[in-house]
């Protein structure tokens, strides 16, 4: 449960703060500083871990997930600066549909009834938390 919390800290926090730097900074500045942090952030957690940099194609895609975070961001902090928080979060929020539909098609993850409706659901308040805009 810990861990969980964490994650959802850690994603949530950084949402509303893309809107402060968004207002604040210009994109190429405020993608610099992601870039920083992840750089920090990431060094720190490998070395602590034992980590060691290699040539596999598991470090390429470790380097295209942070790539892609790191372009996400960039983007989300365009769309700050002319969207209210409140409104884009849960909108972004859709996201989850692509991980989703992925694990369900290349992963073989089964899909159960239940799944469906928790998906059903998640999307749903999505909509009701965003106010059409």
């Amino acid at each position: 449960m810990g861990w969980l919390v964490l994650v959802l800290a850690m994603w949530g926090i950084p949402t509303f703060m893309l809107k402060i730097v968004g207002t604040r900074l210009d994109n190429s500045s405020g993608a610099l500083g992601i870039v920083v942090g992840y750089v920090i952030v990431g060094a720190i957690l490998g070395v602590a871990g034992g980590g060691r940099l290699g040539l596999t194609w598991a470090y390429a895609i470790a380097a295209s997930i942070g790539a892609c975070y790191i372009i996400g961001n960039w983007a989300f902090l365009r769309l700050a600066q002319t969207q209210d928080i409140s409104v884009l979060a849960p909108i972004t929020s859709l996201a989850v549909v692509i991980p989703i539909a992925l694990g369900f098609l290349m992963l073989g993850e089964p899909v159960t009834p239940r799944k469906l409706v928790g998906i059903a659901f998640a999307l749903a308040a999505i909509v009701l938390l965003s106010d059409g805009s």
